[in-house]
């Protein structure tokens, strides 16, 4: 027999010679299965029991296995004798289900606390007693406190405390499906590049006796749990908040609570929650309620769940993107909220990357990946990951598309994209024709943007600029005169996407909306790294009015918010205005750079039409130097309206690109934008051709 069978025999016989005591003789007469049990059991069985008994009872330790489970629940029950002959009744009613009719028949009742002390010889035990005991059988065993008073509870062991007993490693089956179990002695190979503060400070608090650290922020929170369960070599069970509730509302919390502790403390494991992000704390909620409402959730989910649990002595971590404690009522020297910074540095990034493009064989620029995307730690990793996923899925995107594309995948996941368009230019600043010193403003603006890294991080001028990093420019002029392909040409020259904000869609009738719209859209561009470009800023940046009515009010309200989230806006904003004297002056004096955009002249019209003029395009001789000189009201805009024209117009006709269909564009643009009739004079020597 083993060591369970003859602990069940054993257990049975002490019922039967109690209840002989009570007058009842044969107590095993109706139960055949429990006779046979205990016929089976013959000295040698008994003497190596004894033995066991007698090395738990020294302290010498027993094997690994049934009796070495045994052992290790009886420390946890502080070797109670009452609480001893308590799991022995557990083990003979879950291995032989006719035991539980066998104590209901002849005790009225299965398992319980009386049965246990009066097996002991008390058959009535003080209150106190009950309580105290009753508190140390819940690290074990689980109570039905739903009928009866609590010395008549129902006890149960469940799966879990049998599996360990017989020495199997298992997880309760009530929520092994939600749980993974990270062992500390696997020790993971993964270096610690960012947040390695974080990790030695919630190592400190618990080796010095914490009781729970909170991990707040985006970004690699598990790994950091999982580098914390290391650093004081404790196997930690980790568990989405969410599914757990899931689960437990079918059962009840207390249910699935009590048998988390128990897992816990049989397995000396602690507990990480993860999954409580801002949606699960808001639960759909408006903005007007949602703070006080989260604040009740918070508070029921510390009393309810994470208090019992470290009152347990069970090591806590929180994984949450929410910034203030969820454990309010553990003093600071047991509890600590880590925050992690929203975003790391390039240099981070650069390691990181340079760390995972090594591991995976692949060949990605570190320093432009660095550049182009700002993500955390945790989203490095879920795009490399899901890059190679798609690869061996045979996409049939390039290497760069497919990094892309799963690049601001990850960038929108859970963010409203109907505020603007991304687009990534293939346009750089040789592409735009301006004057010189223009030029040189704009090669400022991108050296601004490519040496921030470094004067920011590795000259220290962070401390120096906590706020007004914001790369800057404001570009002003007529329509036409390339303020958009400017900022598209910026964006392509730093190799960043472009986001062009729709502005219909950002301005809101409702107070406070057109400020979360904001909102949005900084929050996005600054996890993306764009360059956030504002065309007709006016509309938005216009100056602010003298307050007449509310409606005056609140839209100065608009202006204000967007004056200090710039100010703390860490990234790249490009504003273009039609006329820059529509601007606020406290927006501009928070703009770094500002050109003014005119038609543009002889010489610059004259490289326009060139530039247009590619190997790729079939064409005659074109007179570029009578169009640029005969036009000299058209724009850039303008220039390639009419040439796009004109080669619409020859290859209608299976023609190359002649004068003639030039002409005929011409002839139509200034037919199209003229108040007055057309004269075909305009068109000096090449009328003859309109």
């Amino acid at each position: 027999m083993n060591y369970t069978e003859i602990t069940a025999s054993l257990i049975i016989m002490r019922c039967d010679m109690v209840l002989d005591t009570m007058g009842i003789k044969d107590s095993l007469e109706k139960f055949p299965l429990l006779k046979a049990l205990v016929m089976r059991a013959g000295n040698k069985d008994f003497m190596e029991w004894a033995l066991a008994d007698d090395k738990l009872a020294g302290e010498e330790g027993l094997t690994e296995g049934a009796d070495g489970g045994y052992a290790k629940i009886l420390k946890l029950l502080n070797g109670e004798t009452v609480l001893r002959s308590l799991l022995d009744l557990c083990i003979a009613v879950f291995e032989y289900p006719e035991a539980g009719a066998y104590l209901t028949y002849h005790f009225g009742h299965s398992v319980n606390l009386r049965l246990a002390f009066l097996l002991e010889g008390i058959p009535a035990p003080e209150e106190g007693e009950v309580l105290r005991l009753k508190e140390l059988a819940e690290n074990v065993f689980y109570f039905d406190t739903k009928e009866g008073p609590l010395l008549y509870s129902e006890v149960n062991a469940d799966e879990k405390l049998m599996a360990f007993i017989c020495g199997h490693d298992i997880i309760n089956p009530l929520f092994s499906d939600i749980t993974e179990r990270f062992s500390s002695a696997g020790k993971d190979e993964t270096k610690v590049i960012v947040n390695r503060g974080l990790i030695e400070e919630g190592t400190e608090l618990f080796k010095s006796g914490g009781k729970a650290v909170q991990l707040s922020g985006k970004g690699g929170r598990r790994f950091l749990a999982r580098r914390i369960a290391e650093g004081i070599g404790k196997d930690f069970l980790f568990i989405n908040v969410r599914d757990f509730l899931h689960e437990a509302g079918k059962e009840g919390l207390a249910l699935f609570r009590s048998a988390l502790i128990r897992e816990a403390l049989l397995d000396h494991a602690g507990i990480c929650f993860y999954g409580m992000d801002n949606s699960f704390l808001d639960k759909g909620r408006s903005v007007s309620d949602a703070e006080d409402s989260r604040s009740r959730d918070i508070e029921l989910l510390e009393r309810k769940l994470f208090l019992p649990i470290v009152d347990k002595g069970i090591e806590l971590i929180l994984c949450t993107d929410y910034k203030r404690s969820l454990m309010k009522s553990v003093s600071p020297g047991e509890f600590r909220n880590l925050r992690l910074p929203d975003n790391i540095s390039y240099d981070e990034r650069r390691s990181l990357w340079e760390d995972i493009i090594k591991d995976s064989g692949t060949h990605f620029d570190a320093d432009e990946l660095s550049r182009r995307y700002r993500l955390n730690a945790s989203s490095i990793y879920k795009v490399m990951k899901s890059y190679l996923v798609s690869r061996c899925e045979g996409s049939k995107e390039d290497d760069n598309e497919l990094f892309t594309r799963v690049c601001m995948e990850e960038i929108m996941e859970g963010r409203d994209t109907g505020l603007g368009r991304v687009v990534f230019p293939d346009i750089t600043l040789k592409d735009v024709k301006i004057r010189d010193s223009l030029m040189r403003v704009l090669k400022n603006v991108v050296g601004s943007v490519r040496s921030s890294e470094v004067i920011l991080d590795h000259w220290n001028l962070k401390k120096t600029y906590p706020y007004g990093r914001c790369v800057s420019l404001l570009i002003s002029g007529p329509p036409g005169t390339g303020k958009t392909m400017t900022a598209n040409a910026i964006a392509g020259e730093l190799n960043l996407a472009l986001y062009q904000v729709n502005l219909s869609n950002i301005v809101d009738k409702y107070i406070g909306e057109t400020e979360k719209n904001l909102e949005k859209v900084f929050d996005y561009a600054e996890r993306s790294n764009s360059v956030l470009f504002f065309d007709e800023a006016d509309a938005l940046f216009g100056t602010r009015s003298e307050v007449r009515d509310s409606k005056d009010r609140y839209a100065n309200a608009e202006i204000s918010y967007l004056l200090q989230r710039i100010e703390a806006y860490d990234g790249i904003v490009i504003l273009a205005t039609n006329i820059k004297g529509n601007i606020d002056p406290a927006f501009m004096r928070r703009i770094r750079y500002v050109v003014h955009f005119e038609n543009p002249d002889e010489d610059m019209r004259r490289e326009i039409w060139k530039n247009l003029l590619t190997e790729d395009v079939p064409h005659e001789d074109i007179d570029v130097d009578y169009l640029a000189a005969q036009f000299d009201d058209f724009t850039g805009s303008v220039i390639k309206t009419v040439f796009l024209n004109a080669c619409a117009f020859a290859t209608d006709n299976n023609e190359i690109l002649a004068m003639k269909h030039l002409i005929y564009a011409v002839k139509h643009e200034l037919e199209k934008s003229s108040a007055v009739g057309f004269s075909v004079d305009t068109l000096g020597k090449y009328a003859y051709l309109a």
